[in-house]
């Protein structure tokens, strides 16, 4: 894409009409962190490093949706990730054990068009994440050797953040943003961080791989989920 192109593309983005684009993703998420569902005792360690993710993986994946019209525009996030990592031992309470965490995640904003430049673009974002996640904890060996315990909770944290592009080539372009959430009202804590390198095929579909680094602290009654998920991201993305 050329400067004229670029700049033209700058001007639809400040014209009165809506413009629309879509975004699939899969996602190589790994999980570490700390899941508890028993009170009195210690919640399990899970790591499953980037190394682990060919076998503990079974799926993840993200959908994205953008509208715009002027400077006002609105989004959407959906993320689907179901991981089955092994779990560290907590003897003699149990000696290891396999946890099932299906994620599921619906994030909904609004945003406003801060910068609008020929070669970048800066927005402000506020809105809502709808988290449902479903664990199931199998023990094995100790005490609770042969458990299973399952649980599912669900609730809604608040967000703010900033997404942005620029670009640095004729058709290749940086993107990313930074969510951060929950403040207490849901989780204790959750940011969402992603980086990624983007080629344009033309004004209507262009290609990003990047890296999505996700923190979530979620403790409430029984249920504890303080984990990060993060990993290498791909997706494409149409314009119309």
């Amino acid at each position: 894409m050329g400067a004229q192109a670029r700049e033209t593309l700058a001007a639809e983005s400040m014209d009165s009409g809506w413009r629309f684009a879509v975004s699939p993703y899969l996602w190589a998420a790994g999980l570490k962190g700390k899941t508890g569902t028993l009170p009195g005792l210690p919640p399990a360690d899970v790591d499953m490093s980037s190394s682990d993710v060919l076998d503990d993986l079974k799926f993840a994946g993200m959908l994205i949706a953008t509208a715009q019209k002027g400077r006002f525009g609105i989004g959407g996030d959906l993320q689907y990730v179901k991981t089955s990592p092994g779990i560290d031992a907590a003897p003699p309470i149990f000696d290891g054990g396999k946890l099932t965490s299906e994620t599921f995640a619906l994030s909904l904003w609004g945003d406003y068009l801060l910068l609008a430049e020929e070669r970048y673009n800066l927005k402000l974002a506020a809105g809502a994440r709808l988290w449902s996640i479903d664990t199931e904890l199998k023990l094995s060996g100790g005490l609770l050797g042969g458990a299973k315990i399952d649980h599912q909770e669900t609730w809604v944290d608040p967000m703010l953040g900033v997404i942005g592009s620029v670009d640095v080539a004729p058709k290749v372009f940086l993107k990313g943003w930074g969510f951060a959430g929950g403040f207490g009202i849901g989780s204790d804590t959750m940011v969402d961080l992603f980086g990624g390198i983007g080629y344009r095929f033309s004004d209507k579909i262009a290609t990003t791989l990047g890296y999505r680094w996700l923190k979530l602290d979620y403790d409430h009654d029984d249920f504890l989920y303080d984990v990060r998920q993060q990993g290498i991201a791909a997706g494409l993305t149409f314009r119309f």
